[in-house]
């Protein structure tokens, strides 16, 4: 784990307010991934990582619970825009999906960063001169939805294959770099590119460059 570090203390708040069933949304976004999704074991495994990821990162990031359950609602609905193509462009219809989508148990403003987030996890990110979607959230909501889909962006990258080889190992934060150990079940190159790939914003959000580590 991360050792906790003094600078992140204030920022450790959730932009987002708490709503008292918490269930509710996660089981609204599970029957709709499970209707749309066209892989599950892909949807299930980057799930998996992202959330491993946000709870390795905690003393860094300094979001809260509803804001984990906010990536985990993302993390199982990135995918399901390829149900409406198969030509690109998923990430987009992602986003309009979950916009579109009945979630109860999130309020709008929660389904809009949700839509955001899957919208970035993918191609372009975040950019408030480019992006009006981006550029309307309050300050907190952009910090949010940078953070969540810096962790989301990586833990796809990590399923590149599809193949759900790799798991979440320990994290280890100093001053200039962030390294992040990584088991694996055989060869894992591609994995490891594949989230190299996609860590721009994760590098960008830590301020510190990245490492991916494969444990002996």
């Amino acid at each position: 784990m991360i050792p906790k570090t003094k600078a992140k203390t204030a920022a450790r708040k959730s932009v987002t307010k708490p709503v008292k069933k918490i269930g509710e949304p996660l089981a609204s976004a599970k029957r709709l991934a499970d209707a749309t999704n066209p892989d599950r074991h892909h949807m299930a495994q980057v799930t998996k990582l992202a959330l491993a990821l946000f709870d390795k990162l905690m003393d860094l990031h300094g979001l809260g619970a509803r804001d984990r359950l906010l990536l985990e609602i993302t993390a199982l609905l990135h995918d399901i825009g390829w149900s409406r193509t198969t030509d690109g462009g998923h990430h987009k219809h992602s986003r309009d999906m979950i916009l579109e989508a009945e979630l109860p148990g999130l309020t709008e403003d929660e389904r809009t960063l949700c839509a955001l987030i899957a919208r970035y996890h993918n191609k372009a990110e975040p950019d408030v001169s480019r992006h009006k979607g981006f550029a309307a959230l309050k300050k907190k909501e952009r910090a949010l939805v940078s953070w969540l889909a810096a962790i989301l962006r990586v833990a796809d990258g990590l399923d590149c294959t599809h193949r759900c080889a790799v798991r979440i190992g320990d994290c280890e934060l100093g001053r200039k770099r962030l390294t992040i150990s990584l088991a694996a079940q055989g060869e894992c190159a591609a994995e490891i590119s594949g989230a190299e790939n996609k860590s721009s914003l994760l590098r960008r959000m830590a301020d510190r460059e990245l490492v991916f580590r494969l444990c002996s």
